[in-house]
């Protein structure tokens, strides 16, 4: 039985795993991939230099550390996390169970994904799934938000103190009434389309116009970038049944990133605290096995 697992592979993930190798823990990471978003990348016409992601970096080092360390790394898909006589049992696909007693889950949120002609294509090229990751570069441009969630409406927000223009695409009428959207809604460079749908993003290498349409209007948009958030799913139902989470499925977890069940911890984008910047990320994962060696230090056995 190992003292720890943790479950993913990305920032908050890669900063426990760096916290646990520092304090001598007997723990396994357990991953899809190495990396995560970090980095996601946005490329826009007349871009000069490529985009600075803050974090990255660390990331970056945290990745070939963990990697080196073939005792401590298994690339698989977890499938389950159930409770055990001694702590937690770790399902996987294709290495059995693993046994722990305790588990940091930082499997991360995948975005729901625009469904229109270009999307696909432009994606990493203008297009995006995270605002504030890529605010910096709109500064005296243009850009198009799709969707009313608050972390579009917020992101609506920090575009409108550097960007040109900004328009804020909102698909359902009803969402107008947020309080957030009469906030963004009194910024003189945003302009908010509300009852209209995205029908195509057009570019040849990068985005440069978005077409929307409402109640069989036409309307083409020049944009330099568009950001969609239409919501996030939490990578969450291998312990779904285990702790609580919202209505999302986002999972609970306190100042400690201590979830309802005792030697669960969470970070990063998969948690109700998640902040969507790989710094904030790194914090968190570190914070989560902090939490989670103080909670191993507790049970250790007494000296007689």
């Amino acid at each position: 039985m190992r003292e720890l697992i943790i479950i993913g592979g990305g920032a908050a993930a890669l900063s426990a795993g760096m916290y646990a190798l520092g304090k001598q823990i007997d723990f396994v990471m357990i991953y899809e991939s190495l990396g995560g978003k970090a980095g996601w990348r946005q490329s826009l016409v007349g871009q000069e230099e490529v985009e600075y992601l803050a974090g990255e970096e660390a990331v970056r080092i945290f990745e070939r550390k963990i990697a080196m360390q073939s005792d401590r790394a298994i690339r698989d898909t977890v499938t389950a996390v159930h409770r055990a006589d001694q702590g937690f049992r770790v399902e996987t696909r294709n290495h059995g169970a693993l046994d722990a007693l305790a588990v940091i889950v930082a499997t991360g949120a995948t975005p729901v994904r625009l469904k229109a002609p270009g999307a696909q294509e432009l994606l990493g090229q203008g297009l995006g799934y995270s605002v504030t990751t890529h605010a910096h570069l709109l500064a005296g441009k243009t850009a198009a938000v799709v969707g009313a969630t608050h972390r579009a409406l917020r992101g609506v927000a920090e575009l409108a103190r550097t960007a040109e223009k900004v328009y804020l695409i909102v698909p359902e009428l009803h969402d107008v009434s947020l309080p957030m959207m009469h906030a963004v809604s009194q910024r003189p460079n945003v302009e908010i389309l509300a009852g209209y749908t995205v029908d195509e993003v057009v570019g040849s290498m990068n985005v440069e116009e978005i077409v929307v349409s409402r109640a069989g209007e036409q309307r083409r948009i020049a944009v330099d970038a568009a950001f969609v958030d239409l919501g996030l799913r939490p990578c969450s139902e291998i312990v779904q049944h285990l702790v609580r989470t919202d209505q999302d499925g986002f999972i609970w977890v306190d100042e400690r990133m201590a979830t309802t069940v005792p030697g669960v911890f969470a970070a990063g984008d998969v948690t109700t605290s998640f902040g969507e910047q790989v710094l904030i990320a790194i914090g968190d994962g570190a914070r989560a096995a902090l939490s989670a060696y103080d909670y191993l230090l507790m049970r250790m056995p007494v000296a007689r």
